[in-house]
């Protein structure tokens, strides 16, 4: 049964994180890297969060997954110095205490909360705002950065994005896909303008073409992510590449 299998991967040691870059706008360099797990489970190989994390959600293990994916990620972090690593945060995370259990397990991992990024989908924060504001609030006296995921397909309400205290928009993949037709093109213009207007950071995901690119490029976001620059991939990989960009950076 794979939620027997998933409470032995926790303790054995078949779960890790790869890593995708958010590259600045014109792609010449990461910005920040974005957590995401991998389960290497013995008989079915590498499975991708969406065949465990559900399962998680309804067994109740999402709490230690998460704090797992806290704990590398606050360690990997040590690793590179000037960038921001966001971790994603389901909504069953999410309770009154969420960001002093939060910071608490970062400090134990030798990080730094102000380094970390939390990925909050705005579905999560809208089936209680009043919830859901005084958790973004807690977490960012914590000194976490909030990132709003997956931002156009839920409420987006321009109440809540008044109200909410957070850093970040995230653009979701499925508008990026259709920035070549009119109405796509049209609603990130829209998404782009309004977090500009409130003073927030835009990352695009999903970007896969160099024409997507170009587009959001000029359309205004701050970064953009996805395969055209990479796929996830270990720390290691994230170390070369900005051993790669050093000499860049050092002119920067």
């Amino acid at each position: 049964m794979l939620e027997t299998d998933l409470r032995a991967a926790i303790e054995g040691g078949q779960l890790f994180l790869h890593y995708q870059p958010q590259m600045t706008a014109d792609g010449a360099r990461v910005a920040s890297v974005e957590a995401l797990m991998r389960w290497m489970h013995p008989q079915l190989g590498l499975l991708m969060p969406h065949a465990f994390i559900g399962m998680a959600e309804r067994c109740g293990l999402i709490i230690q997954l998460g704090a797992y994916a806290l704990t590398q990620a606050a360690r990997d972090s040590l690793r590179w110095p000037g960038l921001t690593v966001s971790v994603n945060v389901s909504p069953s995370q999410l309770h009154a205490g969420f960001a002093d259990e939060a910071f608490e397990i970062i400090r134990r991992a030798g990080g730094d909360p102000r380094r970390i990024e939390l990925e909050i989908t705005e579905n999560a924060l809208m089936s209680d705002l009043d919830r859901g504001r005084d958790i973004v609030a807690r977490a960012r006296a914590r000194g976490f950065r909030i990132a709003l995921d997956d931002f156009g397909t839920g409420f987006s309400s321009l109440a809540y994005l008044r109200d909410l205290t957070i850093d970040k928009l995230k653009i979701d993949r499925s508008f990026v896909r259709e920035t070549h037709l009119a109405q796509g093109a049209a609603i990130v213009h829209a998404i782009v303008a309004l977090g500009r207007a409130l003073g927030l950071k835009i990352t695009a995901e999903g970007v896969e073409t160099r024409d997507q690119q170009i587009f959001l490029k000029a359309a205004g976001c701050h970064f953009l992510q996805g395969f055209l620059f990479s796929r996830p991939v270990a720390a290691e990989t994230i170390d070369a590449m900005l051993a790669a960009e050093a000499p860049a950076r050092a002119r920067a």
